[in-house]
């Protein structure tokens, strides 16, 4: 099989999966199924356009909230019947306050007899932001850069995130009831084997118990550096006496409650996609590791697995990798441009090319990694495809990578995946194929 094949193979898996888990395509279905029509409409997160749009293309002309990351969504794309405010992402801004009260205000006028339709994508935590009392959109904003420099996963970082808010964690879900709520998900967060986890970490859970313990979320905030910052100190002291203000919590009466007028489908997931890239590919004949911890030793792990295998491959993976910034350093303001799925692909690469790494890469192989929403991380690209044909030079791409600057050196080898955003957002896919 010709590097070429093996390279339109990948670019193919890649289409197939984002294919699978369009929103208009997914919600059709759910659509029909739905027995009480909504009298609200919320969307939020990177999906909520075209999710929003599947509901009107469906026949629900309930009037809405949608908070989204789409500016288009204002004029030639906007959706008939939407208050439409467009967010920050991935750090929050003053839209995302001022969508997060609109739903807030919206849902707190809701009554017994009223039906709320929540539509739920990734993206949510930064597009939907209303800090606690107590804490400013400024304080808001370092903590969510302090979290995402600090190599925690998604669910750990959600529960700092639930805890320092005033919509997340269920409270959005406080604020309806005693309405019903249906909520349709496109989940971009890893699997965890427990459903309400899952639940509470995606758009750190507006409508989903907390199941994160309060020690716990401590150590989570204390492995971000924020446990001794003096705004945060005051905000926990204010907190302890006020334990009605905490997230809803899966074990107490007023979860219980609350959480028993919701009813939750999960419409999408990174399962999918990858489910829909294998069949492409006419099936796998290797599991490889879900994609998790820091991107460049993932790379490296994918790439070692390659130099090991004894024969060709064919294999999808799925999830999300981090990647961590030492801000103590001098120099932790003056990080490159890149994203997870570049860095992961620069690490595999570089791996590949180097004689000393951990063997002898096969004569032909691709790695493709890219985020499934079209874009990796603040850049305009959607991940890397890298290949055998590529010939890096070694020293300027460690340097790169050490610096997280995996974009321009991605970019000069003509690796980079560029893409109109996608309407979705679940999480990222990895295809490696060797001959």
């Amino acid at each position: 099989m010709s590097l070429d094949h093996l390279i339109k193979k990948a670019d193919q898996a890649l289409q197939s999966a984002l294919e699978a888990a369009a929103p208009e395509k997914v919600m059709a279905a759910t659509l029909a199924n739905l027995e009480t029509p909504p009298t609200a409409i919320f969307a939020l997160g990177k999906a909520a356009g075209p999710m929003a749009k599947a509901c009107r293309d469906g026949g629900l002309d309930a009037k809405g909230v949608l908070i989204s990351h789409d500016p288009a969504l204002l004029s030639d794309h906007q959706v008939e019947g939407f208050e439409t405010v467009i967010g920050g992402h991935p750090v929050p801004n003053e839209n995302s306050m001022l969508g997060a009260k609109m739903m807030l205000g919206h849902a707190e006028t809701l009554g017994e007899d009223d039906h709320l339709l929540m539509l739920v994508s990734g993206g949510g935590s930064a597009l939907m932001c209303l800090p606690a009392d107590g804490l400013s959109l400024a304080d808001k904003i370092m903590i969510n850069e302090r979290l995402l420099a600090s190599g925690l996963d998604i669910h750990a970082m959600n529960a700092v995130r639930r805890f320092c808010s005033g919509i997340k964690g269920g409270r959005l879900a406080r604020a309806a009831a005693p309405a019903a709520i249906t909520q349709w998900v496109l989940s971009d967060v890893p699997p965890t084997g427990d459903d309400l986890t899952d639940l509470s970490a995606i758009a750190s859970g507006p409508m989903a118990a907390d199941p994160v313990a309060y020690d716990q979320m401590l150590a989570y905030l204390k492995h971000a550096g924020l446990d001794d910052w003096p705004v945060m100190a005051q905000y926990l002291d204010a907190m302890a006496n006020q334990p009605d203000q905490h997230p809803l919590r899966p074990w107490d009466d007023e979860g219980e409650t609350v959480l028993s007028k919701v009813k939750t489908s999960i419409l999408a997931s990174n399962d999918i996609c990858c489910e829909a890239a294998q069949q492409s590919l006419g099936g796998c004949n290797l599991t490889l590791p879900a994609l998790s911890g820091e991107a460049a030793e993932m790379g490296r792990s994918l790439a070692k697995i390659a130099m090991q295998s004894q024969n060709s491959i064919e294999a999808v993976t799925g999830g999300e990798t981090v990647v961590s910034f030492d801000l103590s350093q001098e120099n932790g303001n003056h990080y490159g441009k890149g994203g997870r799925s570049q860095e992961l692909a620069l690490a595999f690469l570089l791996a590949m090319a180097d004689e000393n790494f951990s063997g002898k890469p096969p004569q032909d192989w691709v790695l493709l990694a890219a985020g499934t929403d079209g874009r990796d991380g603040p850049t305009d690209a959607a991940g890397a495809l890298v290949h055998s044909g590529m010939m890096p030079d070694l020293a300027q791409g460690k340097s790169a990578l050490m610096r997280h600057d995996s974009y321009p050196f991605l970019n000069d080898l003509g690796a980079l995946i560029r893409m109109p955003p996608t309407g979705t957002n679940l999480a990222d896919v990895a295809i490696l194929l060797t001959a």
